[in-house]
């Protein structure tokens, strides 16, 4: 699909990226945060500046005309009151600003003398186009009307839009680029950094000193790094983390054997390589910044180095000529420490990983802001892990200017990835191929799967690399990882604020499941509480005599946990003493029989009231958002609701929690709300303050259902494999088999305990009886077959009901599965693999795998046919371990020894019976 074509209006872009000495650019106001006023001329639509600035713009050949009025904006008042905030420059002038009550935030209004007041504006309007002045407004004065400007752009590349001082100081020169627009065909012009040098700027020579001692200090490594031929999946033990550092002690290197990065660290930090060394390719074709901040409207460059001739390659010889980028933050130290698990789980109950103990090292360089932001010190913060090729990066934030700050927005990561493809045409391709890598922060919602739920991953274009094959010069390859709105923090001095986590995990393989096992590793190294994966029963009655019965009949069946299901009537938001009464009763019996017991809680998908709700920014009221309306969780409702989850929780002593309607990612526009200021903070305090309590339960040991992978990262255990719930009101045959093909289809990047499906065991959705399990006495087979399927992907279902069996032939039927499974449990929680999916006119069938295990694999298999059949079955044993032989038994019958076949695989001939299964255990 080709870009729009019309009119690019500059008031609506990213204002961030201009060059402003002091100051913000401002959209749609003067540069004081006034209305737009010229001569006693009010407008709606512009850009308010202070000289100096500028503005610059990547057009296209199709880029045609730019338009726009200039002025000089009215002075509202030319006396800043005292009680507002001074900052004395080193000339003896001093910027003002002003400051909201009731956000804490700073507004510029303007630089004057030291008593306070503020000249009679003059300024210069110039326009360059590709370097060449193409007009100047001459001296422009305060009260003189505006100026009309009308420029022809056709076969210009760049424009950029300059405001100097009259040659008399910068004293109340606002000025206003008034309707700014271009017309464009096709292709949208491009705000871009507009590369303003103030000065050249070097490292301070003893500075340099110290880091280069330090630097030297580190073990010496030679680049390239040899390729490893060693398979990590099955052999992780022996890629350790080190920090080296290469090119005689220009670098720093981060490095475990299978990924390095290389850092350059004078004269200021940047990113100048990632190495795949399982594939041996250099996955950089530039040098970026290491990230951005913007406070209080003005975007720093974290680290970063300007100069490169070439952007779709580098040499490292390049890089000693590099330069430091203007106004960016600067390298002061840096640190080498232990990597520590960053939520304390509580490991309480069975899980896949039985010890949490990731290893590595963390990389952390200190950086300071330039000139007034010196006060603001980062800290970026890199973590390799020992054995997986995955580097964890996140950032904190600290004021210690004296003044509050405003953390506006910022961008964690920034590399100029290789492009896996050319596409050469006009057009934009769709989709544009990606590079080879799997990028995941824990920061998200509103998904069951990543790729739904990611919220911080871009890919954008390049605006240097103008040599790229792309005629348009559009290729989506600056991989940017950031919040879409926020998070707007005001941060007192002293304070301090922590970014979200993300991580980078390059692949060597295009192979579906090869990926999906670098995935799963990732997550048991990461999230290891996802592999908790208690069974559970699903009880769609609160009354004690029935929940009673659920956990009796849990202890005989082997069942671990009884979740009082939606629906049920318990209401964890009565605080009552009769309510937690009932309640901790209840949780006292079931931990007396050895059983878990939980509650189910909704929370966004319902609405509370015009003053609780979020707002709609576009109407202004409630409605139109995600699931139409939802509760503000920034509001003192929000805030009392979970402090009533968390106290509930405590005060019954329940270990499950299932929170239905998690947070989707709202935005909300209300000003009144307590605990946010507006539209621009809503998403990142609500996320925050879910997520906060998640972390609190996984360090409790509580354990949670939440239909959201958004929060997987931040201590939830579980969410949805994903279903249609309706499907559950077809016959119970098409439940069987779609169910099968939702398991196949939901594993390739998720470990079982990451999900639940749903098995309603009373009437759901309709479908009458040829659609109900229950009374389950009159449908065992399908009862049991339903059981087998799940467990036996280790999928947890919520077989929600009343009772788990209704006959001691029932009960015969669920011990024998549990028992089944309990005795397979650490392999059918292992890694799926694909054997073949299910379509209804063959076999289909999955496998799991684990060198780790007495049971290498578990391979189970079904014939949804109404005839035996026999087939012979290749299982791809590359993952157990096993290269040569391997003993492989049909079920608890006698095991056979099995050559294999140069790649690993085996081929077993097998029979299964008409609407049945079977399952074989691989041994070494």
């Amino acid at each position: 699909m080709c870009p729009s074509t019309g009119n690019f209006w500059l008031s609506n872009q990213d204002l961030s990226l201009a060059y402003q000495q002091y100051g913000s650019p401002m959209r749609n106001m003067s540069v004081a945060g006034e209305e737009l006023s010229v001569a006693g001329e009010k407008f709606s639509n512009g850009i308010g500046v202070q000289a100096k600035s500028k503005i610059k713009l990547r057009l296209t050949r199709k880029s045609t005309r730019f338009t726009c009025k200039i002025g000089v904006n009215d002075p509202v008042q030319t006396i800043v009151p005292s009680d507002r905030i001074n900052i004395p420059l080193t000339d003896g002038t001093m910027l003002f600003y002003k400051t909201d009550e009731q956000t804490g935030k700073k507004q510029f209004t303007g630089v004057g003398t030291g008593n306070s007041v503020l000249s009679s504006g003059s300024v210069v309007f110039r326009i360059l186009a590709d370097g060449k002045e193409i007009y100047n407004s001459g001296i422009m004065n305060s009260g003189d009307k505006v100026k009309t400007v009308d420029l022809d752009l056709r076969m210009k590349s760049f424009l950029e839009l300059i405001v100097d001082d009259a040659g008399d100081g910068i004293s109340g020169d606002h000025a206003d680029w008034i309707e700014p627009q271009i017309t464009f065909i096709q292709i949208k012009p491009l705000l871009i950094n507009p590369d303003q040098k103030e000065e050249t700027e070097v490292m301070p020579k003893e500075k340099q000193k110290e880091l280069q001692s330090k630097i030297h200090a580190l073990p010496s490594i030679e680049l390239p790094v040899p390729k490893t031929k060693k398979d990590w999946l099955l052999e992780d033990a022996i890629f350790k983390t080190c920090v080296y550092q290469t090119h005689e002690g220009k670098d720093i290197v981060l490095s475990n054997g299978l990924i390095s990065r290389i850092f350059r660290i004078c004269p200021n930090l940047a990113t100048i390589d990632f190495i795949n060394h399982m594939t041996g390719e250099n996955m950089l074709r530039a040098v970026s910044a290491e990230g951005q901040v913007k406070i209080d409207g003005k975007t720093y460059m974290l680290g970063g180095l300007e100069g490169q001739k070439e952007f779709g390659y580098t040499q490292y010889e390049w890089v000693d000529s590099m330069y430091i980028i203007p106004s960016s933050f600067r390298i002061t130290d840096f640190s080498i420490s232990e990597l520590k698990p960053h939520i304390n789980w509580a490991n309480k109950r069975w899980s896949l990983v039985k010890e949490w103990n990731p290893s590595g090292k963390v990389l952390t360089f200190f950086l300071e802001g330039p000139k007034y932001m010196k006060g603001v010190k980062v800290k970026l913060h890199y973590a390799l892990y020992d054995g997986m090729p995955s580097i964890c990066k996140w950032m904190e934030v600290e004021n210690h200017t004296g003044l509050p700050v405003t953390l506006d927005a910022f961008m964690l990561e920034q590399l100029a990835m290789a492009e896996p493809e050319s596409p050469v045409k006009w057009s934009e391709p769709e989709p544009f191929m990606k590079p080879n890598i799997h990028v995941e922060s824990d920061w998200g919602f509103h998904g069951f799967i990543e790729r739904e739920a990611d919220r911080t991953e871009y890919w954008n274009i390049d605006p240097r690399y103008t040599s790229q094959c792309n005629y348009s010069m559009v290729t989506p390859c600056l991989l940017e990882v950031k919040l879409s709105m926020g998070p707007d923090e005001v941060m007192p001095d002293g304070a301090a604020f922590q970014s979200f986590r993300t991580w980078i995990m390059p692949f060597d393989s295009y192979d579906r499941d090869r990926k999906g096992l670098f995935l799963k590793h990732l997550y048991k190294k990461i999230a290891p509480w996802v592999t908790e994966n208690p069974i559970f029963f699903h009880c769609t009655s609160s009354k004690p005599e029935i929940v009673k019965k659920a956990i009796d009949q849990c202890v005989e069946t082997g069942y671990e946990m009884v979740i009082i299901s939606f629906g049920s009537g318990l209401n964890m938001e009565d605080e009552s003493p009769n309510n937690i009464a009932t309640y901790k009763e209840l949780n006292d019996y079931a931990q007396s029989k050895g059983i878990e017991l939980g509650c189910y809680s909704l929370l966004s998908s319902r609405w509370i009231s015009d003053e609780v709700d979020v707002i709609n920014p576009q109407t202004g009221k409630r409605g139109g958002m995600i699931f139409g309306s939802s509760p503000c969780l920034s509001s003192e409702w929000g805030h009392e609701y979970f402090r009533k989850i968390r106290s509930f929780m405590e005060k019954t002593g329940m270990t499950i929690f299932e929170n239905d309607g998690s947070y989707p990612g709202n935005v909300c526009a209300s000003t009144t709300h307590a605990h946010h200021t507006g539209l621009k903070d809503s998403q990142w305090k609500q996320r925050r303050q879910i997520a906060d309590l998640y972390k609190w339960m996984c360090e409790e040991g509580i354990y949670m259902n939440i239909p959201d992978y958004g929060y997987l990262l931040n201590g939830a255990n579980k969410t949805s494999i994903g279903y249609r719930e309706v499907n559950w009101s077809l016959p119970r045959e098409q439940q069987l088999m779609l169910g099968r093909q939702v398991i196949y289809d939901g594993l390739w990047e998720r470990l079982p305990g990451m999900c639940w499906t749903f098995v309603p065991l009373t009437q759901y959705h309709g479908g009458g009886k040829a659609a109900t399990l229950e009374p389950l006495s009159e449908h065992i087979p399908d009862y049991k077959a339903h059981m087998i399927q799940n467990y036996g992907a280790g999928v947890q279902a919520c077989y929600r009901g009343h009772r788990l069996y209704d006959t001691e032939e029932t009960k015969e039927a669920v011990i024998e599965v549990i028992n089944w499974y309990k005795k397979y449990r650490n392999i059918l929680n292992s890694e799926l693999i694909h054997l073949r999916r299910p379509d209804g006119r063959d076999w289909d069938g999955f496998m799991h795998i684990n060198p780790q295990e007495k049971e290498k694999a578990l391979a189970l298999v079904f014939n949804p046919t109404n005839e035996d059949i026999t087939r012979t079955i290749t299982l791809p044993l590359y993952y157990t371990g096993l290269l040569t032989k391997a003993k492989i038994r049909e079920k608890e019958n006698k095991a056979i020894t099995y050559k294999l076949n140069t790649d690993c695989t085996v081929d077993i001939k097998v029979t299964i019976q008409a609407k049945s299964y079977t399952w074989f255990v691989v041994e070494k």
